[in-house]
């Protein structure tokens, strides 16, 4: 049956699956968390801090829960090197595309294992994605903390099902970052403050698409970026990512009217404009903050 719902998976587009034991997660990595939340690390990122007994136990997210499944998909796309959108803007919004797949491969495992339950993730819940990706082998997690996969490096989009029926787990993939510490060299801001350690006050992710108001040293911090909505500055210089094949899936390639943009060229477009260029997009609903004074334009 393990190699039957692997079939699915492959047949309905997921490009790596993996199975895990749902149980409590290890101390260490308990310990860990708290001490990156304590460190302030998290930002406004206040979510992070509730919700500790499902993220720390998945089977409050599923009381009969017994296997994680993890899921990836890629989603490498390739774009000029002065690109200044990165690539999970995708054509059409990725959360929307990965939850139709994932619906769909719910409905056949309904259909193969019988009184199935199960509940599953598309970056959103309160499940610790990466944790569950690394345990089901997936992929290692590098020492800029992003799941990174031999094959298809670290343009993969995540997601996970809990069900009730058990299932071998797999093996994890060793860490094969080595000395390589060129992830840490490249970031402009030093956001990466030890290997798999963020500190996402300083990250241009974290402060061009989730800090609501910026001050002015954030302001000069975003402007060290090559992007707007994003940075893709680790995962560039990151030698997994290297010769990738591009994403099969249309419509998680980014948009070709992206492609060619420039900084200059916002200046003179509209918010109504914005919001058709990008309604399709992840960042749909964060146009507020792209206009002539967001700090890159």
């Amino acid at each position: 049956m393990k190699g039957r719902v692997k079939d699915i998976a492959k047949e309905l587009g997921f490009d790596l699956i993996g199975f895990s034991k749902c149980k409590k997660v290890t101390e260490e990595f308990a310990e860990f968390y708290f001490k990156w939340i304590k460190n302030n690390f998290h930002g406004d990122l206040k979510y992070l801090e509730r919700n500790i007994e499902k993220r720390f136990n998945p089977k409050n997210l599923l009381p009969s829960g017994k296997t994680i499944i993890s899921l990836g998909v890629n989603y490498y796309s390739e774009i000029p090197q002065d690109c200044i959108f990165p690539r999970y803007l995708t054509k059409v919004d990725y959360h929307i595309v990965i939850k139709n797949m994932l619906k769909e491969f719910v409905e056949i495992l309904k259909k193969e294992i019988k009184d199935l339950e199960y509940n599953f993730f598309v970056d959103s819940g309160p499940i610790l994605e990466k944790y569950w990706a690394k345990k089901s082998g997936i992929g290692f997690i590098g020492k800029n903390s992003l799941i990174i996969n031999p094959k298809f490096g670290s343009f993969i989009f995540l997601c996970e099902v809990i069900i009730n029926k058990e299932f071998d787990e797999d093996k994890e993939i060793e860490n094969l970052c080595g000395n390589c510490e060129k992830c840490i060299e490249s970031c402009p801001t030093g956001a990466i403050t030890k290997e798999g350690i963020i500190d996402v006050t300083k990250c241009i992710s974290y402060l061009t698409i989730e800090k609501k108001e910026l001050t002015e040293e954030e302001r000069k911090i975003i402007k060290k970026g090559n992007k707007i909505f994003g940075c893709e500055i680790c995962q560039e210089v990151c030698p997994f990512n290297k010769d990738l094949k591009e994403t099969e899936k249309d419509e998680l390639k980014i948009a070709e009217k992206l492609k060619d943009l420039k900084f200059e060229e916002l200046k003179n477009v509209s918010l109504l404009q914005l919001k058709e260029l990008f309604k399709t997009t992840a960042v749909r609903g964060k146009l507020i903050k792209l206009n002539p004074n967001f700090p890159q334009i």
